[in-house]
């Protein structure tokens, strides 16, 4: 694009999604900090940075690093960042005394020493009612006696040209009296506030935009918008880093289309393995009578062999070479016991696997946007198993589901890589905030 070159400090960069969008609007980032080793890498891979760290924030001196960077106070356009959001999420279990949840003050002091024309802070919904509220009204009131006007948004990536649902909360300030509009909706389907999060808003008595997308806009982009030109066939987690023609003869989405640009191969096509006893519970879930003749022929004296091997693809679908050896003796155990037969199919589960959730895994639907990728991924895909196929996601899948083109390149292992992306702020919802923090820069300087 052509548009003037605007500065930015990131932090808390992660794998750099949000700094995607903003580069697509032509803002250059000076500086890049995360904790996250590989994550940091990965930034650096994909953008001309002068400048990054993988040191602590809190052993960062603003004051140096602004003479580091020769800037005046007020020359910065932008600083970005997304303090990690452990604390304050309710995906798991809160704990008040996680470090972790003190780092917006970090980000706060490298606001206060630069006093950048424009700001934008992401974290999850969590942070609403976190300490009811007070760890954001801090936040408002801190930028507020700086000189800035702020604005929370609410943002679902849906209602923004990203094929997953994912609210996230945007603090977005301006230096002086006039506000940063607010991004408006591209396309339908956007999830409301709840009632809880909005009284807690309301008596916090923060300023609150949430979008609201109209029934004249385009539906919101699918599973199959974005992911149904990919191969079936992926990589082992080791090889993870391996690249591969794109298919042949495949009808391309628009969204597909634009993922697309400035890629030659597929890099990243590779999944998490899954063990025997995943696949088996993936095919009981299959659609029509599949999973109860499974059930009748395991009780009725077990399957052939060919039949083990359609469910298990061969020896279980882990490639298992390397694998250690109490995985290969479950795996050879599951099959001897799936050819034996005799079992009632709850014990046949429960003996196998143990701890486990008969209702865990989740399917992703062809027509329907995703569900809110995690960082969790890295550990455990069973939310995000294929809408056809019986496997988890790729790395690739992945990220095309939170709008990273298809030439970001992602450094690590197949878990650091599945982190990043979980972690990460989709492009082109950090491009529709971009869109309009570039405006306000033009218009008002």
């Amino acid at each position: 694009m052509s548009h003037a070159k605007f500065s930015s400090i990131d932090l808390f960069v992660g794998a750099g999604g949000l700094t995607q969008g903003f580069k697509t609007q032509g803002f250059n980032a000076l500086f890049a900090n995360d904790f996250d080793n590989a994550a940091i890498k990965t930034f650096v891979k994909n953008h001309e940075l002068p400048i990054s760290s993988s040191d602590p924030i809190e052993s960062i001196n603003p004051a140096q690093l602004r003479t580091q960077l020769a800037l005046g106070k007020g020359d910065l356009d932008v600083l970005l960042g997304g303090p990690p959001c452990q604390g304050f999420s309710t995906y798991g279990k809160r704990d008040t005394t996680d470090p972790r949840n003190k780092l917006y003050e970090h980000y706060l002091s490298i606001l206060k020493e630069f006093l950048p024309k424009t700001f934008v802070m992401e974290n999850v919904l969590g942070i609403l009612s976190y300490e009811k509220g007070q760890v954001l009204k801090h936040v408002i009131e801190d930028a507020s006696n700086l000189g800035y006007t702020t604005e929370v948004l609410i943002l679902n990536a849906a209602n923004y040209g990203v094929p997953q649902t994912r609210r996230r909360v945007f603090v977005v300030g301006s230096m002086g009296n006039t506000k940063i509009k607010e991004p408006p909706c591209t396309n339908q389907d956007a999830e409301k506030v709840s009632t809880r999060e909005r009284n807690i808003l309301i008596e916090s008595q923060l300023p609150l935009w949430e979008g609201r997308a109209t029934s004249s806009l385009p539906p919101a982009l699918t599973v199959r918008d974005a992911i149904s030109d990919l191969s079936i066939e992926v990589f082992l987690p080791k090889e993870t880093h391996k690249s591969v023609e794109y298919p042949s003869n495949v009808n391309l989405s628009p969204y597909q289309i634009e993922m697309r640009k400035g890629s030659e191969c597929i890099s990243h096509h590779s999944s998490k393995q899954m063990l025997g006893i995943r696949k088996l519970r993936l095919a009981l879930m299959q659609p029509g009578d599949y999973g109860t003749k499974i059930q009748e022929r395991l009780l009725n004296g077990g399957l052939s062999d060919e039949q083990i091997d359609d469910i298990l693809g061969g020896v279980g679908l882990r490639d298992l070479d390397g694998c250690r050896r109490q995985d290969i003796e479950k795996e050879l155990e599951l099959r001897e016991a799936l050819q034996s037969g005799g079992l009632e199919m709850e014990t046949f589960l429960k003996n196998f696997d143990s701890g486990g959730f008969a209702n865990k895994y989740r399917r992703l639907h062809w027509n329907s946007p995703a569900h809110t990728l995690v960082a969790h991924m890295a550990r455990d895909c069973s939310d995000f198993v294929h809408p056809e196929i019986d496997r988890f996601i790729s790395v690739r899948e992945a990220a095309r589901l939170q709008s990273f083109p298809d030439s970001y390149y992602f450094v690590g292992s197949q878990f650091q890589q599945l982190k990043q992306i979980g972690n990460a702020v989709p492009p082109k919802l950090g491009e529709v905030l971009a869109i309009q923090v570039r405006k306000h820069l033009e218009k008002s300087y």
